[in-house]
C-alpha cells in the first residue's frame, strides 16, 4: 500500500511598504533617465471662457514664454521639485527673483527669502471684485471687501483676464503696449468705460471722447467687418470718410456731366416738387415732365425770355432731400390725353389744373442731397409744398448756390432692380444708363427718403431685437445724421452673414439711449456702441443671405463693407427682395389688384407675417 504524501501550503507573508517595487525603478538606476528633444514640454490650457475649439488645451512647450524662468521656484527652494530641466521656474538662489510672500507685509517669519510688498503697492483683484476669487487668501492680487450692493449683480469674469495679462504678481506691467498703428484712439476703450484701465496711458484705446480719432482710411485691405471667427468689431463699420459721409455733407465733386448754366446771371432756376422717386426715374428714362398750367406758363416764360437756359431741381415729397436736376430743352405743350378733367373737391391747389402739360428736358445730375445742407449752401432757398405750389422760382444767386451744392453731392441711382430682370449700370454710365421700373414691376413702399444698415453679431444680436435698440460706433455720428423717426433700417450679422429687416426708426441717432447696452456691464455709463436708435417691426421676413447675387447688385455702392447708410431706391429694393420672400408682395398685389376691380371685400396686407420662406415667381 502506497504512502500519501501530505503538501503543506505556506501562507503568504503580509505585504509591506518595503516590498512595492516599480518597472521603472531598476531602470532608472541602470540607463538614468534619458533627456527628451524639448526638456521643457508643458500642457497649456485654453481659456475656462473659451469655446469650440479654442477651448481644447494645446500641447506647446515653454521655451518661447517671456516669463521663462524669471521666478525662483518655490519647491526647489525645499528640494521638492520634480521637473527638474523641465521645471518653467528659476531653480537658482537669487534674491531679487524670489516670488512674492504669500503673506505680504503681515509675514511673521524671520529672515523669510520671498519678496514682500506693502498692500498699498498691491493691484486689487479683479475676480474679487466681481463677487469670487478661486484663490482665496493665497492670492497675489489684493481682495477689498465690498458692501453686497455695491457688487454687480451679473460677475464679469473676464475682465480679470485683461489683469493676468497686465500685470506681474500684482505690482508691475507683464508687458509693454505693442507699437501704435493706424488704429490708435479710434474706439472708446471698455475697460475706461467700467471703471479702471490696465494699461493706463499705455492703452490704444481712447479714455474719453476728447481722446477719439477719425477712423483711418483702408487702403487694399478687404473683408475688415469681423474677426477671424466673424465676431463684433470697430472695422466691420468701414471707412466713412470716403464712402456714405458725402451723402450728408456734400462731399468731393462726384463726377459725371459737367454743369451746362455757365452764366447763373443769364439763367432761370426752378425747384419741382414729385410724388414719388418712381415718377423721377420715368422722367430720366424718357426725358420729360409734365407740369400744371399755371407753371406751365411760368416755365415758358422763363424759357422764351431769353434766357434760354432753365434749371428745375426736383425734390420728392416728404423725403426732405434734393434728387437732381434737368435743364429744360423744349417748350411746355398741352397734352390733351393727359388731361383728365377731373374737379377735385381737396384743398391742395390743383382743382381744376391737372398735369397735362409736356416739356422736355435732360438729366444732369441725379444726387441725394439733403434739405437741411442745401439750405446751408443756398439760405433763401424755399421748398414747393401740396398746400402751395408744386413749383417754385428762385433768384439766381440762390440757383448758383443750390446748383454748387448739387454737383458737389456723388452721384446715385434712383431706381434700383430687385427682381434680377436689368443688370446694374456701370458707375460711370449712371447718367447715361439711366433705368427706370416696368409698369407692371410693384415695389414696396418705404418711407421717402435713405435708410441704413446697422451691424450685429449672433451674440448681440437677441439684446438688438430684446431691447428694441440698434447701436453704432461714435465715430458714425454724422454718417447716421440722415436717420430720421420713418426711416428704413435693416440689421446685418456679421457672424452669420444674413440681412434681417424689415425695421422703422422710431427715433432720431441719439448718444446713449440705454448706456448699458452691449455692454456687460450693468453699470456702465456709455455703450461701447453709444450711438443708438430705436426701433420697431416693419415687417417680419426670412434673412436674405450675403451671397445673393441681386443683394450684392443692389449694395455695390458698399465697398467697404455692409453697415451704413442706403439711398432710398437701394432701401426701397432691398425691402421688396425680403417682402417677396415671405409672401407679402403677393399679398399687396392682391390687395391692389382688388381695389381696382372694386371689390370692397378685399383685406388690406397685414403688418407683420411670420418669418417663413416660401417658392414664390417675382413679381414682375
Amino acid at each position: 500500500m502506497e504512502e500519501t504524501s501530505q503538501v503543506h501550503v505556506l501562507m503568504p507573508e503580509p505585504m509591506t511598504v518595503d516590498m512595492v517595487q516599480y518597472d521603472f525603478e531598476q531602470y532608472a538606476l541602470e540607463h538614468g533617465i534619458p533627456d527628451t528633444k524639448d526638456p521643457l514640454p508643458y500642457r497649456k490650457a485654453g481659456s475656462v471662457f473659451a469655446t469650440g475649439e479654442e477651448a481644447e488645451p494645446v500641447m506647446t512647450s515653454a521655451k518661447h514664454d517671456p516669463r521663462l524662468r524669471t521666478v525662483v521656484c518655490r519647491h526647489w527652494l525645499r528640494d521638492l521639485c520634480m521637473k527638474g530641466a523641465a521645471c518653467e521656474f528659476l531653480h537658482q538662489y537669487d534674491l531679487s527673483k524670489m516670488p512674492l510672500c504669500r503673506h505680504g507685509d503681515r509675514c511673521k517669519v524671520k529672515d523669510c527669502p520671498f519678496r514682500h510688498i506693502s498692500e498699498a503697492d498691491r493691484l486689487e483683484c479683479v475676480f474679487y471684485s466681481q463677487g469670487f476669487c478661486i484663490h482665496g487668501t493665497f492670492c497675489r492680487y489684493k481682495h477689498v471687501r465690498r458692501d453686497r450692493s455695491d457688487l454687480p449683480a451679473v460677475a464679469d469674469f473676464t475682465l480679470g483676464l485683461s489683469q493676468m495679462q497686465a500685470g506681474k504678481d500684482g505690482v508691475t506691467a507683464r508687458r509693454p503696449a505693442p507699437k501704435p498703428n493706424e488704429f490708435f484712439k479710434v474706439s472708446l476703450c471698455k475697460h475706461f468705460q467700467q471703471g479702471t484701465c490696465p494699461f493706463g496711458d499705455g492703452c490704444h484705446f481712447a479714455h474719453g471722447e476728447h481722446e477719439l480719432k477719425k477712423f483711418p482710411r483702408k487702403g487694399e485691405e478687404e473683408g475688415a467687418g469681423t474677426d477671424e471667427n466673424g465676431e463684433l468689431s470697430e472695422t466691420m463699420f468701414g471707412n466713412q470718410e470716403t464712402t456714405t459721409m458725402d451723402y450728408y455733407q456734400g462731399g468731393a465733386v462726384g463726377g459725371g456731366k459737367p454743369t451746362p448754366i455757365l452764366e447763373p446771371e443769364q439763367a432761370s432756376f426752378f425747384i419741382v416738387r414729385a410724388a414719388t422717386q418712381r415718377d423721377l426715374a420715368i422722367s430720366t428714362t424718357k426725358g420729360e415732365w409734365y407740369a400744371q398750367r399755371r407753371h406751365a406758363e411760368q416755365l415758358n416764360e422763363a424759357y422764351k425770355s431769353g434766357r434760354r437756359q432753365v434749371m428745375i431741381f426736383f425734390t420728392v415729397s416728404d423725403s426732405l432731400h434734393i434728387q437732381g436736376a434737368a435743364l429744360m430743352t423744349s417748350m411746355a405743350t398741352y397734352q390733351e390725353t393727359m388731361d383728365t378733367n377731373v374737379m377735385n373737391d381737396d384743398d391742395d391747389g390743383t382743382k381744376g389744373d391737372p398735369f397735362c402739360y409736356r416739356f422736355k428736358c435732360e438729366w444732369y445730375r441725379t444726387v441725394e442731397l439733403m434739405i437741411s445742407t442745401a439750405v446751408e449752401a443756398a439760405p433763401d432757398l424755399l421748398l414747393p409744398t401740396s398746400s402751395t405750389h408744386y413749383c417754385l422760382d428762385m433768384t439766381s444767386k440762390t440757383g448758383e448756390a443750390l446748383m454748387k451744392a448739387v454737383w458737389n453731392s456723388p452721384l446715385v441711382t434712383l431706381y434700383e432692380s430687385w427682381t434680377g430682370t436689368q443688370d446694374p449700370p456701370a458707375d460711370d454710365a449712371i447718367l447715361s444708363d439711366f433705368r427706370a421700373p416696368p409698369p407692371e414691376e410693384m415695389e414696396w413702399p418705404t418711407t421717402p427718403g435713405p435708410g441704413f444698415i446697422f451691424g450685429c453679431n449672433s451674440q448681440t444680436m437677441d439684446e438688438c431685437l430684446g431691447r428694441g435698440i440698434f447701436g453704432l460706433p461714435a465715430h458714425m455720428k454724422r454718417a447716421a445724421s440722415g436717420i430720421a423717426p420713418g426711416s428704413t433700417i435693416f440689421l446685418f450679422n456679421v457672424t452669420d452673414r444674413l440681412m434681417f429687416g424689415i425695421f422703422e426708426a422710431l427715433t432720431p441717432c441719439t448718444m446713449n439711449i440705454d448706456p448699458t447696452a452691449f455692454s456687460k456691464n450693468p453699470k456702465a455709463t456709455s455703450s461701447p456702441f453709444p450711438l443708438q436708435i430705436r426701433v420697431r417691426v416693419s415687417l417680419e421676413c426670412p434673412p436674405v443671405e450675403d451671397t445673393d447675387p441681386i443683394l450684392n447688385d443692389i449694395l455695390r455702392t458698399r465697398t467697404d463693407g455692409r453697415i451704413g447708410p442706403l439711398t432710398h431706391a437701394q432701401s426701397q429694393a432691398l425691402s421688396s427682395i425680403l417682402a417677396n420672400q415671405c409672401g407679402a408682395m403677393q399679398y399687396m398685389l392682391e390687395y391692389q389688384q382688388g381695389v381696382q376691380a372694386g371689390d370692397t371685400s378685399v383685406i388690406a396686407p397685414p403688418i407683420a407675417l411670420p418669418p417663413r420662406k416660401i417658392k414664390a415667381p417675382s413679381i414682375r
